[in-house]
């Protein structure tokens, strides 16, 4: 049960990392630009994220937004390369 709580609290920075980015990840998949299993390796490289702290910190800090996602994302290369497909 630990496990899937640890997974749904980075599943959930996930999404508002993407949010911050103008991203829906969920129409993300709807529409095939991004898969299932993508968006679950997503998930497992932001699970092990060795500061969620500072993840936290940042998403606040740009709560209205913005283009970039910040260095220390693991999925930083993947939600940029799905902001610029658009």
């Amino acid at each position: 049960m630990k496990d899937d709580a640890h997974r749904a609290y980075h599943r959930h920075l996930l999404g508002r990392m993407a949010d911050v980015l103008g991203l829906d990840l969920e129409l993300e998949t709807d529409i095939s630009r991004l898969s299932r299993a993508q968006l679950e390796r997503a998930v497992t490289r932001c699970a092990g994220c060795p500061d969620p702290a500072g993840c936290e910190l940042w998403l606040e800090e740009h709560a209205a937004g913005t283009d970039e996602a910040p260095h220390l994302c693991r999925n930083k290369s993947l939600l940029e390369h799905l902001r610029e497909s658009y």
